[in-house]
């Protein structure tokens, strides 16, 4: 469903985030993060000037992790950065490697790559990298009508939440009725 009628309006810039996992034939999963930011008339920045419809910038990150979600490798590139020498971050990534994804994880990438050893886009890209590789990793692949042993009821769901999703949303929190009925080893009643 949209949202409601805008009112009258002009469009004066789009960032767009694309952030797709894929698995590796070594066992290995990248998640790719891009990001593309366009804004539709010709502008000037202090070091250089777009045209309309030419990007701010066009940057890309990929994280090759493990089925413990450990970082294995990280990869930055900045095709386009909103200034001339952006892209000399992109090697301070790799610093990267050896991070767990689950809780802390904005915390530890904020020690690795914040505070002016990377790029903010990307800074905050990782945020949802983290997500999509939990979405990537926690998704067992099954053929229509196959359970795996030892799954609940056959609905294809494990008895327990995956380790640091319990109390991270409102569906997921231990007092929820979701959690009650499709995770109930992990509910626990309002007080």
């Amino acid at each position: 469903m949209p949202l409601s009628q805008a009112t009258e309006r002009e469009q004066i810039h789009n960032r767009s985030i694309s952030i797709t996992a894929y698995q590796r034939g070594d066992g290995l999963v990248d998640v790719e993060g891009h990001i593309l930011d366009i804004k539709p008339f010709s502008h000037h920045l202090l070091d250089s000037h777009r045209a309309a419809g030419e990007p701010v910038h066009d940057l890309w990150l990929r994280l090759t992790i493990n089925r413990e979600m450990e970082v294995q490798t990280a990869e930055a590139k900045l095709d386009v950065g909103a200034h001339g020498i952006c892209h000399l971050v992109a090697p301070n990534f790799e610093a990267l490697a050896g991070l767990k994804i689950g809780p802390g994880w904005n915390r530890m990438v904020r020690e690795r790559v914040g505070h002016g050893r990377g790029c903010t886009h990307l800074v905050e890209m990782l945020a949802q990298m983290a997500t999509t590789a939990m979405q990537a990793i926690w998704t067992e692949r099954t053929p229509m009508g196959e359970t795996k042993e030892g799954e609940d009821g056959g609905r294809g769901l494990p008895r327990r939440l995956p380790a640091g999703m319990l109390n991270t949303c409102y569906t997921y929190n231990n007092d929820s009725e979701f959690v009650r009925e499709y995770f109930p080893e992990d509910y626990q009643a309002a007080e």
